[in-house]
């Protein structure tokens, strides 16, 4: 009868819906901190507040959306660029490890040079605090979101464990000044503790000062950060797991599917 859609119409129909259904709820969800991200950004770098800007802003964070989306249709190219980021995933840690090296040696030998103010004023809010922010509005909810979609699992585990590596230089950079600033043996006796000490001596000085607000912030911090890490990780070597699975349902070879995510 007509007005009547048998079964097998209704469900070809939702699998053809599924796809744009999905890109627009991505999208629309993506939109939001991909758009405060890009405004923080262009505040700090002092862009001025003009209409024109302001529409260039838009039309970027909608651009960078629809390629998000885009990846999360495609479970293909999602799985692609999975796995080629897999493969590099060591030299991008080592690089973001060897940068965090370089800046906090810079900023240990200044604040013994100059002070933990002169680090405050002229290293963190400038250039940390704002990426902080940036990274907290933008990054980290496009992490999130992309965990939340089984295509882009991979990449949002990823990218919420290379996130903490800025979180954690972050923390240890602040974690820094306020050792700095209640005096030099909590500073040395932190260094002195493999570096990241520091970020305890912080803690203890600060509860010692009676500033308990910082002591817990650095505190709650550094849990949050270390619990961000864990999570990245698992859900990207878990997501790994399964896609070796799948790759072995579909070669009988063991060793072929292991070795082409791979490659």
């Amino acid at each position: 009868m007509l007005g009547i859609l048998d079964t097998r119409t209704v469900c070809r129909i939702s699998t053809q819906l599924k796809k744009p259904a999905t890109f627009l709820i991505a999208s629309i969800l993506l939109w939001f901190p991909v758009a405060a991200g890009l405004g923080f950004a262009a505040e700090g770098v002092g862009l001025p507040d003009t209409e024109a800007w302001l529409w260039i802003l838009r039309a970027v964070s909608a651009l960078v959306v629809l390629c998000i989306g885009w990846v999360i249709v495609g479970a293909t190219r999602a799985k692609e660029i999975s796995q080629a980021t897999f493969g590099v995933i060591g030299i991008i840690s080592n690089f973001l490890l060897v940068g965090c090296i370089i800046l906090g040696a810079f900023a240990v030998v200044m604040i013994f040079v100059r002070d933990a103010k002169w680090l405050y004023e002229h290293m963190y809010r400038p250039f940390l605090l704002r990426a902080s922010t940036v990274a907290v509005i933008s990054l980290l909810p496009l992490a999130l979101l992309l965990i939340l979609f089984r295509n882009t699992r991979f990449l949002g585990g990823i990218g919420l464990y290379l996130l903490t590596f800025f979180f954690g230089f972050t923390l240890w950079f602040y974690s820094l000044m306020v050792s700095g600033s209640h005096g030099p043996g909590w500073l040395i006796g932190g260094l002195l503790v493999m570096g990241f000490g520091v970020i305890l001596t912080a803690v203890i000085s600060s509860a010692v000062w009676g500033q308990w607000a910082v002591a817990g912030i650095i505190l709650i911090s550094a849990i949050l950060i270390f619990c961000a890490r864990t999570l990245g990780w698992i859900v990207a070597e878990k997501q790994f797991e399964r896609e070796t699975k799948q790759r072995a349902m579909d070669d009988p070879d063991p060793e072929t599917a292991a070795t082409s995510l791979l490659d």
